[in-house]
């Protein structure tokens, strides 16, 4: 397993290409607005040499019988599902953000799927698999799921485009392997991790199987081209900011990652062209991904409701009666949150030998239900903060000494607290719930859009074993039928 450190020298090591800025650069770790994500990915890595976390961070492979991060784990029990929702939690609570570790929940499906396709169609697509999650495992990499393609006119199926690359696409294919070209856009953590997952986002149909693929594609492949987004807070990740940052220690990272004729070989590539088993695998992936999102997003949450809970402390408010409401309604939304999650974990099943799979209809309800609770956890963090988290000064105000003393008498709240704290937690509030580690818009779009969420929702429902009984019992129950 590798430590924080030897993670932060293998990623400087990759030699990345990347645009930010209107420029391109090279040395990744000295620029101020991605040392914060390499931080917390290398504080998630370092989870594993702690003591006391080890018995939830460590586990063995099923596969080599090696000690592994559990991060690397394929699932074989509901109770490694929900280890997963608590580590997660756990991860994000004590970064305030992301934590990039997501990469294991491809796992079970891809081992489960490759081995259907190869056993119709006799291709080598699980020991592809196979061996490329080994690898994940001894070396102890991170990977980053490239999902979200460019889709150009959504009405559209891919192979109809009027620009043939709106979806990621095989141009070529020869002996050795494959060749993609295109782009995948919402890449977060894309300069953060070793290998990309390349992954369909969406259901494709006959006549676009060369938009079918799934493989594995080290981050510095030559071809990738990656272009940093711009987001909430980029021009605080100036030299010498701290209070602005609001998370002072870690952050996050996103790109619109080129696929410039990108070659991958064949025993990288795990489907190419199978469009009839795509449906079947999205939906196992986004069944496996989406409880994740419980311990995610309440992970979050927590920071939230803490850094509100001070506020209120702050302001003088702590147990006035409409407060104390308020956050116990917080408290409610991050524990269902997690709850969703563990609910969907704890009703998994095995899927063939390759590992377990949360409920479908459970884990996208989790996701439908987050998408939407995270709106009212933030607008209790307004209420209870109050107008100054729309109306804060920036730090080089607080620090003018011509008008800092002005600041540090009008800004404070209750005697004792200098105002300077009451600005830090300020910025915390914004950056969790808006800013560059937003939990607003990774809930509602990270890991599917509810919107999705909630079709799915509904389609695996029509199918559930208790659907037909509850039909019967409902018409016993008004004299329908006897």
């Amino acid at each position: 397993m590798k430590t924080g450190k030897e993670y932060i020298d293998g990623i400087k090591a990759m030699n990345f290409e990347l645009y930010i800025d209107g420029g391109k650069i090279k040395n990744l770790y000295d620029h101020p607005k991605i040392r914060p994500a390499i931080d917390a990915v290398a504080e998630s890595y370092d989870f594993a040499f702690n003591a006391e976390l080890q018995e939830q961070f460590v586990t063995t492979s099923h596969l080599t019988g090696e000690t592994i991060s559990r991060f690397q784990h394929v699932p074989q029990s509901t109770d490694d599902l929900i280890r997963k929702v608590s580590i997660t939690r756990y991860a994000n609570r004590h970064l305030g953000c992301c934590s990039f570790r997501c990469a294991q929940n491809i796992f079970a499906p891809l081992l489960y799927i490759t081995k259907k396709i190869d056993h119709d169609k006799g291709t080598r697509y699980h020991d592809n698999a196979l061996n490329w999650i080994k690898m994940m495992q001894k070396e102890d990499l991170l990977g980053c799921p490239a999902i979200t393609d460019p889709k150009g006119d959504r009405r559209i199926q891919a192979c109809k485009q009027s620009d043939p690359e709106m979806y990621l696409k095989v141009v070529e294919k020869n002996k050795d392997g494959i060749v993609l070209k295109g782009a995948k856009l919402c890449q977060t953590g894309a300069i953060l991790a070793h290998e990309k997952i390349v992954l369909p986002c969406t259901t494709h149909r006959k006549g676009d199987e060369d938009y079918v693929v799934v493989c594995a594609v080290p981050g510095n492949a030559p071809g990738i081209i990656n272009i940093s987004v711009r987001q909430p807070q980029d021009d605080r990740r100036i030299p010498g900011a701290e209070i602005d940052l609001g998370n002072i220690k870690y952050g996050v990272h996103e790109c619109v990652v080129i696929f410039n004729n990108v070659f991958v070989p064949w025993e990288r590539v795990f489907m190419c062209g199978e469009v009839e088993y795509l449906d079947e695998f999205n939906n196992m992936f986004g069944a496996c991904h989406r409880p994740t999102t419980g311990g995610c997003k309440s992970g979050w949450a927590d920071v939230l409701i803490a850094a509100t809970d001070l506020m209120a402390a702050n302001n003088g408010i702590r147990n006035v009666s409409h407060v104390k409401d308020k956050l116990a309604d917080m408290y409610s939304l991050s524990e269902t949150i997690f709850s969703c999650g563990v609910a969907a974990a704890a009703k998994g099943f095995k899927i063939g030998d390759a590992g377990y799979l949360p409920d479908p209809i459970l884990a996208n309800n989790a996701k439908y239900y987050i998408s939407k609770a995270v709106y009212d956890l933030i607008r209790l963090a307004e209420d209870i903060t109050g107008g100054i988290l729309a109306c804060c000064p920036g730090e080089k105000e607080l620090t003018n000494p011509e008008i800092a003393p002005y600041l540090a008498r009008y800004l404070r709240g209750v005697d004792g607290q200098p105002a300077e704290h009451r600005v830090r937690i300020v910025r915390l509030i914004e950056n969790i719930s808006w800013g560059l580690c937003s939990i607003l818009h990774s809930a509602t779009h990270g890991g599917g859009s509810g919107q999705a969420c909630k079709l799915l929702l509904y389609e695996f429902s029509q199918y559930a074993p208790y659907r037909q009984e509850a039909i019967e019992s409902a018409k016993r129950l008004c004299g329908i039928t006897p």
